[in-house]
């Protein structure tokens, strides 16, 4: 059965972690994952609609969105992988999990920096969020 994985990606660095690792690990299974790359603006205030149109705002939206991913798709397609590209608007944990859930993913792999304690807590607050509401495993990668 292929693997759906989901892989939040915020454009930084940390997160380009769990690319690699897909990258090393795909060839492990019998047929590769499927895998959805997200990325999940966050909502503007919502009286910027008397200012900006809504469609303005929704390409701005997705714009940056696709940038954020670009690296990520580009690492992925280079080692011959394919991903789906989804942007996204709201809050990142729940809508991650809801992204998940609604897409049947086996699984959510996260990129993270890897502290302990209190510095790791406030760092990775999207990931843990994540794991508390996730319906599906959640791989943390360092």
């Amino acid at each position: 059965m292929t693997q759906t994985w989901l892989v939040p990606i915020d454009g930084s660095d940390v997160a380009l972690h769990s690319i690699s690792w897909i990258i090393k690990h795909a060839a492990e299974y019998r047929e590769p994952p499927k895998i959805h790359l997200i990325n999940v603006q966050a909502a503007l205030p919502s009286d910027i609609g008397r200012f900006i149109s809504a469609d303005t705002l929704r390409e701005f939206h997705l714009e940056a969105g696709t940038a954020a991913l670009a690296a990520a798709r580009d690492q992925l397609t280079a080692a011959g992988l394919v991903a789906e590209l989804h942007v996204l608007v709201g809050e990142a944990a729940p809508a991650i999990t809801a992204f998940a859930d609604s897409h049947g993913c086996s699984q959510i792999l996260i990129g993270t920096r890897g502290h302990s304690g209190l510095a790791g807590t406030l760092l990775g607050s999207v990931a843990m969020k994540v794991v508390h509401l996730s319906p599906v495993p959640v791989l943390l990668i360092r």
